[in-house]
């Protein structure tokens, strides 16, 4: 688990010594779908007056989850070990959690997280503040689309891609899970940004069964990502519109490619840009597109199992 120090006063945080250790826990969204990373922020403050080595005892710090409506959740599995660290007397550092797989947290709800902490000369228990968060369930953008995938073992099995919108405080964002067949094992789920009511995303599966999904992001902006069929996040970029509209085009050969519009590099790209590209990048007009680009509800090309 990956430890942060940030060498700073405490008082510059706000923090008053009551204890030993004191914890502040924060999230950096309110609203999470079911499966998706639910990322804990654990802020730690040391003020035993000395040095803090932290992280020997494998359940030093522990978390309790409770829906709002009906007690504690259960845990399914031990959240990963933080590691040993040292923490100086009068600083504080952040630890992350992935809270999401070791709890059950696929009913849409208001729960709380609450984390303690002991330390090793002490047999004190040290219990944070709790923060809420909610569980929401999106609404499916495009009807059930099962393939075939193959192993690098050589088997084969079932794989959905789900575009769900969710709206959020007025903000609607678009979200794609990866399952398995019965919707039962969420491999993925990835916030892919903001979408615009008037424009629906468009998406289509290539032949080597990866996700390519259009969505206009604003006005005058569209993101493009590809997602392989394990989850994976392999391309992500954003175009520009001009006096052409970006769109999702197959070829013959089932390549799929963004036609039209002007790429827009950013810092968020991926794969990165080359810092000698130039700012942007003019995409040409692609010959007829494919039939079955031209609409969201028609049936992409699908590879047979």
């Amino acid at each position: 688990m990956k430890f942060a120090s940030v060498i700073l006063a405490a008082i510059a945080f706000g923090w008053c010594a009551h204890a030993q250790i004191e914890l502040r826990l924060s999230v950096a969204q309110e609203f999470f779908l079911p499966g998706e990373e639910l990322d804990v922020a654990v802020k730690v403050a040391n003020f035993t007056g000395g040095p803090l080595t932290l992280g020997e005892q494998p359940d030093w710090i522990r978390f309790t989850v409770e829906r709002a409506d009906s007690g504690v959740v259960n845990k399914l599995s031990e959240v990963e070990e933080s590691g040993t660290f040292l923490l100086q007397h009068a600083t504080v550092g952040t630890l992350h959690f992935n809270l999401m797989p070791h709890f059950a947290l696929d009913q849409a709800g208001t729960y709380r997280v609450v984390a303690q902490a002991t330390t090793p000369n002490s047999p004190e228990v040290f219990t944070s503040a709790p923060i809420t968060f909610e569980i929401v369930r999106g609404v499916r953008l495009n009807p059930d689309r099962e393939l075939g995938v193959t192993l690098p073992d050589g088997t084969t099995v079932r794989r959905k891609y789900i575009l769900q919108q969710v709206n959020f405080l007025r903000k609607v964002q678009l979200y794609l899970r990866v399952t398995d067949a019965t919707e039962s094992l969420n491999l993925k789920v990835a916030r892919l940004g903001p979408i615009v009511s008037f424009d629906p995303p468009k998406w289509v599966i290539d032949r080597s069964s990866q996700f390519h999904v259009l969505q206009r992001i604003d006005a005058n902006t569209s993101a493009y990502h590809v997602f392989q069929p394990d989850g994976s996040l392999q391309r992500r970029e954003f175009y520009r519109f001009t006096q052409s509209t970006p769109e999702l085009r197959v070829n013959d050969e089932g390549e799929i490619a963004v036609i039209g519009g002007i790429r827009r590099l950013t810092t968020s790209d991926l794969p990165a840009p080359r810092t000698n590209r130039p700012p942007e990048v003019q995409v040409p007009v692609a010959p007829k597109p494919a039939e079955n680009a031209k609409k969201n509800d028609e049936r992409p090309p699908v590879p047979q199992p």
